[in-house]
Order: C-alpha cells, then sequence, then structure tokens
C-alpha cells in the first residue's frame, strides 16, 4: 500500500491472530515452582478485508515469511488486536532472522518499532526491499475493548466464539494439524476484527488514524481547521513548567466511612463532564499575555498557571484536591494520592481554576507567589458547536437505531452514534499530550534473549504539538464541579470518582434544595447535568477504585482495580462472583483459580499469560 496520505487500498489491509502454547522447551521454574516453557505459535491466521478470506499456518516462522514474501511489491498493514503479545513473538523472530532493529524510517532488512515507555505498542515496520514495507499495528489502541465485545462498536454480525479452559490450555505438538472446531475458531476471531475496522472504515475512510484520541483530534482538526492560530504550540520550558499543574480525576474515600458498612446509597454522575466543561466553560488560548515573578500576584482576570510557595490543611468536612504530583518541592511522605496536609511550606504548581477549588477545600496560605504565566481565555463557539454537533448526533442516531428494525440501517446508526460518543469523549485528551517522547527498543542479549530498554527520547516539533493550558482547565473544571457538590453534602458524602459522587440517602434534601436554587442541575439529558445512576440498599469503600454496592435481589456491583470482571459478562460489568459482602475486606487474597486475572510471563520465544491470584491491600501505590 502507498504510504497514508496519498492513496491508500482496503486490498493491502489485512487483520491478524496467533495462538500459542507451549513447546518442550523449559525455559525456568518461577519462584512458587511453576515450570515456564519456551511459548510457540501453533496456529496463525490473517483476512483480507477485501475478500475476508482467511489464511492459516502452523506456526510463526511460515507466517512470517508469508507476510514478508516479495510478491507484488506493494506495501501491506496487518492489525492484531493486542500487538503486545503477538509483537512478543515476532521481535525475536526478526532479529533471529537478521533483521536490523533502527530508530530512523528502516531502510531493506531493517525494522522499527514504536513502544512507548509505559510499554504501550503502537506497531511495527518493516522495511523488505525498497518498494516493499509491512507494517503491523495494534487495533487495541483504536478500539478499546476486548474482542469478545468489539462487535458492539459498530454492531456487527459475527461474535467471538467461546471455547472452555481445556481448549486454550492444550499442548500442541508441532506436528499438530488444526482441526475443523481450530480453524473455525481462528476465523470467527480474524472476522470479528475485520467486520469491525470495515465499519470503522465506511465511517473514516482507508486513511484513518490508528489511534481512538488521534481520529477523534483529527475530526475535530475538520471542524475547526484554523485550530493552530488558536491554541499555538507551547514552547518546551513553558510545557515542561507548567505540566505539573495538569491534574487528573479524583478517587477518594471519605475516611468517616472507610471499610465500614452504609446503607441505602445514592449516586449521581455528570453526563458527559469533560465535553460539557469543554463548551460551556473559559478556556485558555494563544500566546501568554503576561509572565510575573517572585512577589507578584497573577493577574486573577486571565487563566493562569502559577508556583507558589503555601502551607495548607483540609477543612473539616471537605474533600482533598491537592495532589502529590502539584508538590515540586517538600513533598510530605503519605501514601495518599490526594493530601490532606502539606506539613509545613512547600512549593506547589497549579492553576486558577483549582486554586479557587482549593481556597473552598482547605485552609490556604500563600506564602510566596514564586511565578506565574497568564493566557486570555474565553468560551470557544468553535469547540461548543463541534461537542453540540456530537451530542445531538449521538441521541438522533440512537433513537433511529431504536425505531428501525432493518438490521442494516440499525448496525448504521448505532456506528454512527458510536463515532459521535467518542469523539467527544476522546479528542480533547490529545490536548495534553507530552511534547518529549521516550520509546523502547528491543535487544537481543548473549543469550539471544530479548529485551527492551528506553533509548529513544524525541521533543516533537512545534507543528505537532498540542496545546496543554485547554486539557488543563478541562479537568481542572470537571473537578471543580465534582468537589462543589461533595463538600455541600458535608456527612452525607461517601466516595466519589471523577464524574461521579456516591451519597447517603439521608442528602437527598440537599440535592434537591441545591437544585431549586438554581446551583445544580438535575437531569439524565442535559450535558453537564446530574443524572442519579443508582440506588442502593447496601455499600461498603474501602479505598479509591475499591468498593462494594448492592441492591437486595440484584447480583452486587463491585469496582475493583486490577481485579477482572466475571467472564462473558459484558464490556462494562462490575459482577465479580468471587467477591461477596462477607470477605470483602483489606487483605482479602483470592486463588488464581477464582480471579480470572492473567499475567503476562516472558519467554524467549514469546509472553505466556497465567493465571494470577489477587490481595485486597490497603493502598493502591506510593508512587501515583
Amino acid at each position: 500500500m502507498a504510504s497514508r496520505g496519498k492513496t491508500a487500498d482496503i486490498n493491502q489491509m489485512y487483520v491478524a491472530d496467533f495462538e500459542t502454547c507451549d513447546s518442550d522447551t523449559l525455559y525456568k521454574v518461577l519462584d512458587d515452582g511453576t515450570k515456564l516453557y519456551n511459548q510457540r505459535v501453533w496456529l496463525a491466521g490473517f483476512m483480507n478485508l477485501e475478500t475476508m478470506e482467511p489464511v492459516y499456518f502452523t506456526s510463526l516462522d511460515d507466517f512470517m515469511k508469508a507476510i514478508l514474501s516479495r510478491g507484488d511489491n506493494l506495501n501491506r498493514e496487518y492489525a492484531f488486536h493486542n500487538l503486545k503479545f503477538d509483537g512478543s513473538y515476532i521481535v525475536p523472530w526478526l532479529l533471529k532472522n537478521n533483521y536490523k532493529v533502527v530508530h530512523h524510517k528502516p531502510n531493506p532488512g531493517e525494522f522499527s518499532v514504536l513502544i512507548d515507555d509505559r510499554n504501550n505498542w503502537y506497531s511495527i515496520t518493516i522495511q523488505v526491499t525498497k518498494k516493499r514495507r509491512v507494517t503491523l499495528w495494534d487495533s487495541l489502541k483504536l478500539f478499546p475493548t476486548p474482542l469478545e465485545y468489539l462487535h458492539e462498536t459498530y454492531g456487527t454480525p459475527t461474535h467471538k466464539i467461546h471455547e472452555d479452559e481445556a481448549f486454550y490450555n492444550a499442548k500442541r505438538g508441532v506436528d499438530h494439524v488444526p482441526t475443523h472446531e481450530e480453524l473455525k475458531y481462528m476465523e470467527n476471531d480474524l472476522r470479528v476484527l475485520a467486520e469491525t475496522l470495515k465499519a470503522h472504515i465506511r465511517l473514516y475512510g482507508l486513511r484513518f488514524k490508528k489511534t481512538q484520541a488521534s481520529q477523534s483530534f483529527y475530526n475535530f482538526e475538520q471542524h475547526f481547521k484554523a485550530w493552530k492560530l488558536r491554541f499555538p504550540p507551547l514552547d518546551e520550558d513553558v510545557d515542561a513548567a507548567i505540566r505539573s499543574a495538569y491534574w487528573g480525576g479524583i478517587a477518594y474515600v471519605n475516611p468517616m466511612y472507610a471499610g465500614k458498612d452504609v446503607y441505602n446509597v445514592d449516586v449521581y454522575d455528570i453526563n458527559s463532564s469533560y465535553p460539557y466543561q469543554l463548551a460551556y466553560n473559559k478556556l485558555p488560548y494563544g500566546h501568554p499575555v503576561a509572565y510575573y515573578g517572585s512577589g507578584v500576584n497573577p493577574d486573577m482576570s486571565k487563566f493562569w498557571v502559577a508556583e507558589a510557595l503555601v502551607k495548607f490543611k483540609l477543612k473539616p468536612g471537605k474533600i482533598p484536591c491537592i495532589p502529590t504530583k502539584a508538590i515540586v518541592e517538600g513533598k510530605p511522605f503519605t501514601w495518599e494520592h490526594w493530601l490532606h496536609d502539606s506539613e509545613g511550606i512547600v512549593r506547589v504548581r497549579f492553576c486558577c481554576i483549582d486554586y479557587l477549588t482549593m481556597l473552598e477545600s482547605y485552609d490556604l496560605e500563600i506564602i510566596n507567589w514564586e511565578w506565574s504565566i497568564c493566557w486570555a481565555w474565553k468560551v470557544h463557539p468553535e469547540i461548543q458547536s463541534f461537542i453540540l454537533k456530537n451530542n445531538a448526533d449521538k441521541v438522533k442516531y440512537r433513537k433511529l437505531a431504536r425505531e428501525t428494525d432493518d438490521m442494516e440501517l440499525k448496525r448504521e446508526y448505532l456506528a454512527r452514534s458510536q463515532k459521535a460518543k467518542i469523539d467527544n469523549n476522546a479528542f480533547y485528551g490529545k490536548f495534553g499530550e507530552d511534547i518529549v517522547k521516550e520509546g523502547k527498543t528491543p535487544y537481543m542479549d548473549e543469550d539471544n534473549e530479548v529485551w527492551y530498554r528506553v533509548d529513544r527520547y524525541e521533543v516533537l516539533s512545534p507543528g505537532k504539538r498540542k496545546f496543554l493550558p485547554v486539557a488543563m482547565a478541562t479537568t481542572a473544571w470537571g473537578r471543580r464541579q465534582l468537589v462543589t457538590l461533595a463538600n455541600r453534602l458535608g456527612d452525607d458524602f461517601l466516595y466519589c470518582d471523577t464524574d461521579s459522587i456516591h451519597m447517603l440517602r439521608t442528602g437527598r434534601p440537599k440535592i434537591e434544595k441545591l437544585a431549586a436554587k438554581g446551583e445544580i442541575r438535575l437531569s439524565n439529558l442535559d450535558l453537564g447535568a446530574w443524572d442519579k445512576e443508582g440506588e442502593f440498599d447496601r455499600a461498603r469503600y474501602l479505598r479509591p477504585k475499591c468498593y462494594y454496592e448492592e441492591k437486595y435481589g440484584q447480583p452486587p456491583e463491585v469496582t475493583l482495580a486490577g481485579l477482572p470482571a466475571d467472564k462473558h459478562s459484558g464490556p462494562r460489568s462490575k459482577r465479580r462472583s468471587c467477591i461477596t459482602w462477607d470477605n470483602f475486606h483489606i487483605g482479602l487474597e483470592l486463588p488464581p483459580e477464582v480471579t480470572n486475572k492473567l499475567a503476562t510471563r516472558r519467554t524467549p520465544t514469546g509472553n505466556k499469560l497465567v493465571p494470577v491470584g489477587f490481595i485486597i491491600t490497603e493502598k493502591i501505590s506510593l508512587f501515583i
């Protein structure tokens, strides 16, 4: 296929997948006594998006030789749904077959990888000859959902086939001939991804972007073509100075109720919180209009980011909103992500919106303003129209999908509704994209084992940079809306996470009073309004991302970061059958056979996924 941006042809686009198992070669014995064997690909396949015909191979060697054959000298692309796993087999094969890994654009006989410092795999590009390039890319970055639920993205007809554990764990020898059942399983997996990708191409065209956020931002660019004039790239030193003032969503348990049984709980969510903040609140733009040094207050009429020496202590009945990452000097030693007490004078970086929120939650003393950078800000009609159009399309196409009996039309309407929803939710994050990129490169050691090291460092050119203050303001406005209501609830507040609040039902009169006074809006449709998402008879909140809620007579809803939901229970399921009201406590240890949790174990020939247990710890991590 010709380089993207010139021409693209669907007959040069493929999906691919591997099935793997233990080989006969023992790699090592793990600490728990488990024997870990080298892995092998016993079945590989690809499917062309035009013909939709599968092609099978019974070894990695045969698969790689097929996709790298010179043939007609056309460039081709192969999508793997989780390239991190399949790529762990491909990279060792390339190195052992005399392909050289490079950082630059590959020449014949070379390949490059796009793997970031957090071990997110994006692509592998192999230059076979001067005229032939093969690109392997990760469709999981474009469709961030397991293959089991991928058909729901655009309502495509083929669903994943489920087999029993014996099928997945069986060891197939090198002479194994795939059965009809095994080939059908592989074909089905390929078809699920192929149908979804073709539906995506019908919406976005052949030159679609390879990640969800990039595609959504591209759609925003098409709507607001002059966005770079409004939001010019930041200098590298300005970006570095203000980035620690870019914070995420707040997940927090009221210490009064942590680990305790509570009853009669309501849950309220903000409808499309970040799209609402983008559409209706003031956002910074342009070049900085002022820089102030030590001892000078920021211009409170502008959007600003400042560094200050401060002391703070959380007020009684309020929730914290200063994260540890904001402290650049004097950080207190604590497990907590959101701080209660500075424990003395600390150096903090924050924006003007968070400053207002901090004043409500803390007894805050500014010892000295060290510096500040100011921008003009306003509501941007171009952003607002993009969001409102997408929201209208989402509602319209969902309604049309419900009303039609034509399955082809239903799939089309669902696809368009999904596109509008994703565009609204995903595009803003690109504004906060790092301008300094670090990446990993594979290398082979003296024992012919492949390892990865962080050895790539790139500063994006100004033309590729976005505008961090927009993302910063968006999340800050979202936190402000959340914290303001949580603080008003007082002792009725139980838990919050980014755009949701969990509260005792005794707080309902407070909600109703605030709504009557116009201080909050209640609606299940309006952007930015609070919507009652659930009612529960009993609940227990242990720590952030770790809570149990139950309505009598219905399965409990359990949120527990790091523990997968029950198999086949849905893409957003909170069903975790191994968790009960009686065992849900700090210190619970669950054996591998009940957790559905898999961990990656590296071998020289590729990764293996093995069942592991799970422990509910008191804290998630010291280094959040």
